[in-house]
């Protein structure tokens, strides 16, 4: 075991959370005085804070990085990668339908969760930057690193696991969140099973890269507009939470372990 692992199990949760709530103090500090800065920053902050806490760029770092695929290859982290981002589509869909045809619902939906474009479009080269770099980063060192991790030390490891997987789904707007819990639930295992963050932050840039990128490519909107796209895509969804529920069952005897 690394000691980079070793010193993302030292990081309590009452750490992180005093943590959070300093950072977001400061951007509402800066904001009273009328310097209005991102909530983006607040990522950048507990990155900051890891680096510190972790000793990253050492050699332990180093060794991490050259033992990425050490315990999964490319191929299976690119295929788990793949039916995630998938799924993720099905579930926009999803919501799109239940936002258009259940009656009441779409009222129950706050303005800023409402827009399905509000979370996946471009916001600019930094948000670009933010969402492929930054939110990998931060959120794997957060909901794996610090909080599966100190959840196993109370709870059964199954049960740490749906409990951080809640917590990152959560973070995410209406439409994402339950595959945000699918992707975090996957990303939990790929940390059991490797031992190494960096095995997940590359999985989750990865996942947010080929999102970006299928966005990006689909300027004229026809995932979501055009009838064969969002049958193909819909199938691909299927056979993509079928794939994905048989790999969490495989796998599930295997973490329960750890």
């Amino acid at each position: 075991m690394s000691s980079l692992n070793d010193s993302l199990k030292k990081i309590t949760i009452l750490e992180i959370l005093v943590l959070l709530l300093a950072l977001m103090g400061l951007v509402i500090l800066f904001d009273i005085i009328g310097f209005s800065i991102s909530d983006n920053w607040v990522y950048v902050g507990v990155i900051v804070y890891f680096i510190y806490r972790l000793r990253f760029f050492t050699g332990e770092f180093k060794q991490d990085l050259n033992n990425i695929f050490a315990k999964i290859s490319p191929k299976s982290l690119l295929i788990i990668v793949i039916v995630n981002v998938f799924f993720s589509y099905g579930m926009l869909y999803l919501s799109i339908f239940a936002l258009e045809y259940i009656p009441g619902f779409k009222s129950l939906i706050s303005a800023p969760l409402f827009s399905i474009l509000a979370i996946t479009s471009f916001t600019g080269m930094a948000g670009l930057f933010s969402t492929v770099v930054i939110s990998p980063i931060c959120e794997e060192l957060l909901f794996r690193g610090v909080f599966l991790n100190r959840l196993k030390l109370i709870v059964p490891t199954s049960f740490a696991i749906v409990i951080s997987s809640i917590l990152f789904g959560a973070l995410h707007s209406y439409g994402s969140i339950i595959s945000a819990f699918v992707f975090g639930i996957c990303m939990c295992i790929i940390y059991l099973k490797t031992k190494n963050i960096l095995t997940c932050i590359l999985a989750h840039f990865i996942n947010n890269l080929l999102a970006e990128l299928l966005v990006h490519i689909d300027t004229g909107n026809l995932i979501f507009t055009n009838d064969i796209f969002i049958v193909l895509f819909s199938i691909l969804a299927i056979v993509s939470l079928y794939l994905i529920v048989i790999s969490i069952r495989q796998e599930w005897k295997y973490v329960d372990r750890r």
